[in-house]
């Protein structure tokens, strides 16, 4: 197995492939009425069931298979520097970017939201002004989703709760490994292929029935399952998929710890793939004809009252669709776990070299997770009137914002932090003095410089690697 100096090389490529997944599915969520009514930027006529499923499975393994991948660096991280250097690097590579984010850009969300939903959208300072008097109005335990309108200004951390909630059991990690440093240096016994399967299906079985024990808590106590807690105003977590990302990163260092990765065999990608497929197809079609019809239907209903005084009744929930929801609340972990497994093999076996584009792409992965929002919002704002079929917007968006959040992750974020910082704030201060449209203007253009970068450095890149070849 090819091995860098500090990483394992499929499992950056892995990560990649999972950071740009998520770039997608943010992509995607505005064709995914009624199902995400509440997204900014909503495209009615574009959206359909078949955008709805797919959301759902990409729902399912995103952030749980990054924050496995995550716990199996931490250690080896921590072996390299001391805990308090490494606690500080964490710091500024993790929640320093998320709290740029939230100034900068993390009240564009509502924005547009208000924008769509108002024929006269406030101004952009006030926008401003009410999403931050909402953060230091707020208790320090309080949940977000659990509002009366959408025309509400809130606060959440939005796409870098993952940032925020990572650092957070980062540092229990941390306390962790300080209080069992004595047994770091003992020998691990090595499992067989039969031992990781077995364990690996064992768990899988076991965090299914428990998360469908904790959905039926919820239900029992009329807990809103799918709200999001806020604790301490820093860590952002939704109620139901925290019972599946804290199980993945504990097993993620479970399997750091046991050698899995480097020593074991895992089992083939074959066999992990047929399971997990088999599940996730039974999974996506009990969503697609059994559960979406009755919950579009329902959102409908929570979209309309949501924006209007005259409330609606809501639609009675049929037993067989209660059957439906347990039914996938077991068999979600499994497919969670079985399909990470699946990654994990399959990368092993193909994408286990290292080469300057995926070691390009893995140097700028968080950069590219922080930056990809904004850009998301403003060009499914710019593109929600053009006339062209919804599956080419979704690929023009991802094709234009990957590369231009890559480039200038590549020739302002990383080599310039400082710089970078100063530059979003001060475009920032100028759209909370010029308006939004202004702001609106301004990232487009951003975006399109750096596209354009990316695609001129591309092609140098590619003409200077030919003609070395040819020369050679």
């Amino acid at each position: 197995m090819a091995i860098s100096p500090h990483r394992i090389v499929y499992l950056d490529n892995l990560r990649n492939v999972l950071v740009y997944n998520v770039v997608v599915l943010h992509v995607v969520q505005m064709f995914g009425y009624p199902l995400f009514f509440w997204w900014a930027v909503t495209d009615q006529e574009g959206s359909s069931r078949f955008y709805e499923t797919g959301l759902i499975g990409m729902d399912i393994y995103l952030m749980p298979c990054l924050l496995f991948i995550a716990a199996l660096f931490i250690l080896p991280s921590l072996n390299k520097r001391t805990p308090l250097e490494y606690i500080k690097k964490r710091f500024f590579r993790l929640c320093v970017p998320a709290v740029v984010f939230l100034f900068c850009a993390g009240d564009i969300y509502f924005q547009l939201l208000l924008t769509r939903l108002n024929r006269v959208a406030p101004s952009y300072l006030e926008t401003f002004l009410n999403f931050w008097r909402f953060y230091f109005n707020m208790p320090g335990i309080s949940v977000s989703g659990s509002e009366k309108t959408l025309n509400a200004v809130t606060f959440n951390l939005q796409h870098v709760w993952f940032l925020t909630l990572l650092f957070f059991i980062t540092l229990m990690v941390v306390l962790w490994s300080l209080l069992l440093k004595k047994n770091n240096g003992e020998a691990t016994k090595v499992d067989g292929s039969n031992k990781v399967i077995s364990k690996t299906i064992i768990f899988a079985a076991a965090l299914g029935l428990a998360y469908a024990a904790v959905h039926i808590y919820y239900v029992g106590r009329q807990i809103n399952f799918s709200a999001w807690l806020l604790v301490g105003k820093v860590v952002q977590f939704q109620l139901n998929k925290i019972w599946v990302l804290l199980p993945l990163f504990l097993f993620g260092l479970y399997v750091y710890k046991k050698n899995w990765l480097t020593r074991s065999d895992i089992g083939s990608w074959k066999m992990w793939g047929g399971a997990a497929f088999l599940l996730l197809a039974i999974y996506l079609l009990i969503y697609h004809f059994g559960i979406l019809p009755a919950l579009e239907e329902i959102f409908k209903v929570v979209d309309r009252n949501m924006q209007s005084d005259d409330k609606m009744e809501m639609p009675v929930v049929a037993d067989s669709i209660r059957r439906a929801f347990l039914l996938t609340w077991i068999l979600l972990p499994p497919v969670c776990v079985f399909l990470l497994m699946f990654f994990l093999s399959f990368a092993k076996r193909f994408f286990n070299q290292p080469n300057a584009a995926t070691t390009f792409c893995s140097k700028h992965s968080i950069n590219v997770y922080v930056l990809h929002y904004a850009p998301v919002l403003i060009l499914q704002y710019t593109f929600l009137n053009v006339a062209v079929p919804s599956m080419v917007k979704i690929l023009l968006m991802a094709i234009i914002i990957i590369p231009a959040c890559l480039w200038l992750s590549h020739r302002l974020v990383y080599p310039y932090p400082k710089a970078a910082i100063a530059f979003f704030v001060a475009l920032k201060l100028m759209a909370l003095a010029a308006g939004f449209t202004f702001y609106c203007f301004a990232l487009l253009a951003l975006i399109f410089i750096s596209f354009a970068g990316a695609v001129y450095e591309s092609v140098k890149y590619l003409n200077a690697r030919t003609t070395g070849l040819k020369s050679a």
